[in-house]
């Protein structure tokens, strides 16, 4: 509706932001995945650059915002939402891809769902069920977190920060242990 009636909805939305940030994420899941299929999904060297590169996405948008400051529309705007856009798109692909399906980048209403329908919620040990919770707790907190530091300092300031997060993630996946080769049993 923003699309095709953009007089009308002007002062909701603004249509070069909403055609940058769906163009560049479906650009980047399109590149992403697309790139996947090639070099292998789950190869190590690839999730690292992956998350490596969004991680850079995330800091030039950043420090786009600290030198521009923040505007509702113009150049910079556009540029700042179309480097975010493109780190989140890359980033839901490359989810998918590590096969997580406790973790739901898109939305967390699937999690919420998944944990509150689990059979199994109250075990003592359920694997799917602690790394659901885990990802909605943190989710809840970085969202509490995000909007203090966003009240208290400013949005380039939580946009750091959400880089610095993706930045741990980069380096925490070097010290994950080799996937190891799935053997087929069948008859010789």
């Amino acid at each position: 509706m923003a699309v095709i009636l953009p007089g009308a909805t002007h002062d909701l939305f603004i249509t070069a932001n909403i055609g940058m940030s769906l163009g560049c994420f479906l650009l980047a899941g399109y590149i992403t995945g697309q790139l996947s299929h090639i070099i292998g999904p789950r190869n190590r060297a690839w999730i690292v650059f992956c998350n490596f590169f969004q991680t850079g996405l995330v800091f030039i948008a950043a420090a786009l915002q600290y030198i521009y400051g923040i505007h509702v529309e113009g150049t910079s705007t556009v540029i700042i939402i179309g480097l975010l856009a493109f780190a989140a798109g890359s980033q839901v692909v490359l989810s998918r891809s590590l096969s997580m399906t406790e973790i739901s980048t898109a939305m967390a209403t699937a999690a919420w769902v998944d944990l509150l329908i689990d059979k199994n919620l109250l075990a003592l040990s359920n694997r799917p069920r602690t790394r659901r919770a885990s990802f909605l707790a943190a989710l809840v907190a970085g969202a509490f977190f995000g909007a203090y530091i966003y009240r208290e300092v400013g949005s380039e300031a939580a946009l750091l920060l959400s880089a610095a997060g993706k930045l741990i993630v980069t380096i925490m996946f070097l010290f994950n242990g080799i996937e190891k080769p799935s053997v087929c049993q069948g008859s010789v």
